[in-house]
C-alpha cells in the first residue's frame, strides 16, 4: 500500500467507527463526531453509511490529509507520535497495509474495508475510567444517587436510552448487510461486545455468504466473560484477535473495574489460551489503560502479562477523562512515579515503553489534582471503598486523604 506521505492517515477513507450511543466517527480517537452538512451528528439510528462516508465533513478531513495538514481532531495520535509512542494511525497503517489495494488517494473515499463497532454500552463492570457513554452499569450506579425528578433529564438516563440503538434499530443492520461484502476488517469493543448477541447474529451472516475465509476480528473484551458460542463461529473467520483490556492485577484490579473477579478472568485468560492452542486463526492480545490508578503498579502488572504468553501487548494511553490522564497529574506525583518506572525490574521489550510512558506523562499540563482528588472520593463514597487501601503510594503521591462525606 502506498500512501502520500508519512504523516498519512488511512482511516477516513477506508473506516467508520460506530459510537455506543450510535453516533459515527472517522476512528476511535477522533474528537469530532462526524456531522451533516447543518452541523447536526449523523445518528446510525437513520444515516445511510455512504452518505456518512461522502459527507463534506469526510471531503475535508480527507483533503487535510491530502494537503499533510495535522487534522485538530486527530489530536491523540499527534501527542502520542510526539513521544515516541507508536500511534493508532501508525499501528492501522501497519494492521490494514494487506487489505487495501494500491491507487490514487482523492477526497473521494474507498471501500469500507474497516468497521469498528461499538455496539452499545451493554457492560457488567463499572471501570472507574469508564462512564455512562460506554457502560450500562455505571449508568444504572449513577441514577441511583438521582432524585426521581432529577433521573429523567441527567445524562446518565439519556446515554443509558441511547446506548440500547442496536436493539431498537432495524435499519442499521440492513445497512451491515449491504457492506458486508466489502469488509475485510471488524472490531469488536464496547460496552462489553461479548454481551451484545446481535453481533453474533451479524457474524452468522458472514458465515452463510461464504465470506468469513476473508474477514478478520478484533474484539476488546473486559475478559469477565467467555462467550461459549464463540469458538464454532469463529473458526470460519481468517483471524479472530481477542484482546483482553487488563489493566492491574488481584485487588487493584477490581477496585479499577468494579464488578470484575480477578479469580474468573484469570481462569478465563486460561481458557482463551487453550483456544487458541487449538484454533491456528486465533490470536490473544492484552490492552493496558495506563491511567493515574495503575501507573504506579505497572511493573507488577508488566511481569503479570510476561508469564501469561500473549502474541500481541498494547500499552493505551487513556486521553479522555483528563484527570485521569497521567499527562495531567500534579508534577510532584509524576516526578515519584516516574522514579518508580525508572527503578522497575522488567523485561527489555517492557523498559522501552515504561521510558515512553515517562516521556508522556512528563509532556503533559499538570494540574493540581484537585479534580483527581474529587473524582477519586465521589466513587470511593459510592462504592465503600477507599485508594488508599490498595493504592497507598498513588493516594500519597496526590494527596489524597479518603472519601470524606
Amino acid at each position: 500500500m502506498k500512501i502520500p506521505h508519512d504523516k498519512f492517515c488511512v482511516l477516513p477513507w477506508v473506516s467508520l467507527e460506530a459510537s455506543p450511543i450510535g453516533t459515527v466517527r472517522p476512528c476511535c480517537l477522533a474528537e469530532e463526531e462526524i456531522v451533516d452538512e447543518s452541523g447536526a451528528k449523523f445518528d446510525l439510528a437513520t444515516a445511510d453509511l455512504s452518505v456518512v462516508q461522502s459527507s463534506q465533513y469526510m471531503q475535508r478531513l480527507r483533503q487535510d490529509f491530502l494537503d499533510k495538514k495535522q487534522p485538530a481532531t486527530c489530536r491523540k495520535c499527534w501527542n502520542e507520535e510526539r513521544s515516541g509512542r507508536t500511534s493508532k494511525r501508525m499501528h492501522t497503517l501497519n494492521r490494514l497495509k494487506h487489505m487495501i489495494p494500491d491507487a490514487e488517494w482523492t477526497v473521494d473515499a474507498r471501500p469500507l474495508v474497516f468497521l469498528d463497532l461499538k455496539l452499545g454500552n451493554i457492560c457488567n463492570l463499572k471501570c472507574r475510567i469508564c462512564g455512562s457513554w460506554s457502560s450500562s452499569s455505571f449508568a444504572t450506579e449513577e441514577l441511583q444517587f438521582l432524585t426521581p425528578e432529577k433521573k429523567k433529564e441527567s445524562f446518565h438516563y439519556q446515554m443509558l436510552r441511547a446506548g440500547a440503538w442496536p436493539k431498537e434499530n432495524t435499519q442499521f443492520w440492513g445497512e451491515i448487510s449491504r457492506v458486508l461484502d466489502q469488509i475485510r476488517y471488524i472490531e469488536f469493543t464496547g460496552g462489553e461486545p461479548f454481551m451484545i448477541q446481535q453481533h453474533f447474529d451479524m457474524l452468522q451472516e458472514i458465515v452463510d455468504l461464504g465470506i468469513a475465509h476473508q474477514v478478520e476480528i478484533h474484539y476488546n473484551t473486559n475478559g469477565t466473560n467467555y462467550p461459549e458460542k464463540g469458538p464454532a463461529i469463529w473458526r470460519h473467520f481468517k483471524t479472530v484477535e481477542i484482546a483482553l483490556s487488563i489493566d492491574d492485577v488481584g485487588a487493584r484490579f477490581e477496585y479499577q473495574r468494579t464488578n470484575a473477579d480477578w479469580m474468573q478472568v484469570q481462569e478465563n485468560v486460561r481458557r482463551f489460551r487453550e483456544l487458541r492452542n487449538e484454533h491456528t486463526n486465533i490470536q490473544l492480545q492484552v490492552c493496558t489503560t495506563v491511567n493515574v490508578f495503575n501507573v504506579a503498579y505497572l511493573e507488577a502488572v508488566a511481569n503479570w502479562i510476561d508469564r501469561q504468553g500473549f502474541d500481541f501487548v498494547y500499552w493505551n494511553m487513556l486521553h479522555e477523562a483528563y484527570y485521569f490522564s497521567i499527562s495531567t497529574l500534579p508534577q510532584e506525583a509524576k516526578d515519584i512515579i516516574s522514579q518508580r518506572l525508572q527503578a522497575a525490574q522488567v523485561s527489555e521489550r517492557n523498559r522501552l515503553d515504561f521510558n515512553n510512558i515517562i516521556e508522556f506523562m512528563q509532556r503533559g499540563v499538570s494540574l493540581d489534582g484537585r479534580v483527581l482528588r474529587m473524582k477519586v472520593e465521589d466513587l470511593d463514597w459510592k462504592r465503600r471503598q477507599d485508594l488508599r487501601t490498595d493504592h497507598p503510594e498513588l493516594a500519597a503521591a496526590i494527596g489524597y486523604n479518603g472519601p470524606q462525606r
